[in-house]
């Protein structure tokens, strides 16, 4: 049983987690990219119109993940015999959902230029007709880590970033010298990833059983969607309210402070999340509580360990790192960048809670720390923006991020062994009561032969 957790198609678990590690840092390089090309562009104000963009596409995406890719990870889809037509239903899916977060976007961006808002608004609208391809490059990225085929994730992405660099020098050359060239590249780059996982999982696009599948798979997803909601608000909302105390200078000193952790530890943070929910729910299902315990650890030790190793460059060489990559200006803002370091680390402490309580179906117990988070975080950015500027915004950071790690930490403490043995148990019971009934149970893939790439041609 412990092989089958370690091994996989592409080899151990280890190397896995590798590949998807490296498939991360390419995804987070391509975002910092973007995000250094609108400061050199247009300097702080420029970072930070797209600072704002970029912090409502990270709604959204947690939005896609919580409603079509972490239901599809915990239901273990790319294992069942039928996995084609789930892998077309979650497609289907992720286009609606672009289709209205499109209209949505671009509503957003009218109001902003009627109330004098011009970069911001003129921001939402150059990005909303790409919405539906940002989501399905990154759903076809979680197909190939679901499957246990990051390699195809890493391939996909690294099309996508091929594609939006070219876009980006093009139109430099053309003569486009503001904040939306970034926006542009980032979006034309994503519909090349798109069309390319057409290609790759032999997938026709289709807008046939998507509103289905988000029916569905609504009674688990609803609190997958409300806890990763408020945690992206607790995120995010300081982000916004620094814009509205400091304006676009302010969002994109902080931004570049945020970008010197927020970039290498989503490296690690989001690998440990593609491949852990995958493997969690299968250890779970293969070995109960043992299995599931065992994949948390792994987690755990990975963020806490790789995070603390990128706070301690940023307090030794933060401040080096903002003036040559950013700008002399931006030197002053390292103080805040010590602060976030911290509350990065403090973070990471709660990966392996998070995973547990969503792969034992738990994620109704996230909710009260990440609502509680919301609170905390708004007042602390209302009382310490004002006064304190960027610095006030990074500490206004920290606070709600300690709240939220001990919530989520006492939750998983009281709830998720409980969980994981009763399901595992009833797992047991259903699969021993089949074939005294005289039913065939059907039998998903074993983990060396996900189903992927050709399994999911017609």
């Amino acid at each position: 049983m412990l092989e089958r957790l370690r091994n996989g198609p592409n080899g151990s678990l280890s190397i896995r987690f590798g590949v998807t590690a490296a498939d991360q840092c390419l995804s987070s390089l391509s975002n910092f990219a973007v995000g250094l090309a609108a400061a050199r562009v247009a300097g702080a104000a420029g970072l930070g119109v797209y600072a704002l963009v970029y912090a409502v596409w990270l709604v959204l995406a947690s939005m896609h993940r919580s409603l079509i890719t972490d239901p599809m990870a915990i239901e273990n889809d790319l294992h069942q015999p039928d996995a084609a037509r789930r892998v077309r239903a979650g497609l289907a899916a992720e286009l609606w959902l672009g289709l209205v977060a499109a209209v949505g976007f671009a509503v957003a961006g009218v109001v902003m230029l009627a109330v004098g808002q011009h970069q911001f608004g003129l921001g939402f609208l150059c990005l909303s007709p790409w919405l539906p391809c940002l989501l399905a490059q990154d759903y076809w990225r979680w197909v190939g880590f679901m499957s246990a085929k990051p390699k195809k994730s890493l391939v996909n992405d690294i099309v996508f970033d091929a594609i939006q660099a070219t876009v980006f020098v093009l139109l430099l050359v053309a003569g486009v010298h503001t904040s939306m060239v970034a926006v542009w590249a980032w979006g034309v780059g994503a519909a090349g990833g798109a069309l390319f996982g057409l290609f790759q999982f032999r997938v026709r696009p289709s807008l046939r059983g998507g509103v289905e599948l988000l029916v569905r798979r609504w009674r688990l997803s609803r609190w997958l969607v409300a806890g990763n909601l408020t945690s992206t608000a607790t995120n995010q909302s300081t982000a916004v309210l620094t814009g509205a105390f400091l304006g676009p200078t302010g969002i994109g000193g902080l931004k570049a402070a945020t970008s010197l952790m927020a970039g290498p530890a989503l490296v690690l943070v989001q690998a440990t999340g593609s491949i852990g929910l995958p493997e969690a729910s299968r250890a779970l299902h293969e070995r109960g509580w043992p299995g599931l315990r065992r994949v948390e650890r792994l987690v755990t030790a990975v963020g806490v360990v790789g995070v603390a190793l990128i706070a301690t460059v940023i307090f030794c060489f933060g401040h080096w790192i903002l003036v040559n990559v950013y700008g002399p200006s931006f030197g002053q803002y390292a103080g805040a960048a010590n602060v976030l370091a911290l509350a990065g680390i403090v973070t990471s402490t709660s990966l392996g809670a998070i995973l547990c309580l969503k792969a034992t179906r738990k994620g109704h117990l996230i909710l009260p720390a990440t609502t509680a988070a919301v609170g905390v975080s708004i007042v602390t950015a209302v009382l310490l923006i004002p006064p304190y500027g960027v610095m006030g915004a990074a500490v206004a950071t920290l606070i709600p991020s300690s709240f939220r790690t001990a919530g989520l930490l006492v939750s998983h403490w009281a709830w998720s062994r409980k969980s994981a043995e009763r399901m595992y148990r009833e797992l047991q019971e259903e699969s021993a009561s089949l074939p005294a009934r005289g039913a065939v149970a059907p039998q998903p893939l074993s983990p060396a032969e996900p189903a992927s790439a050709g399994s999911l041609e017609r």
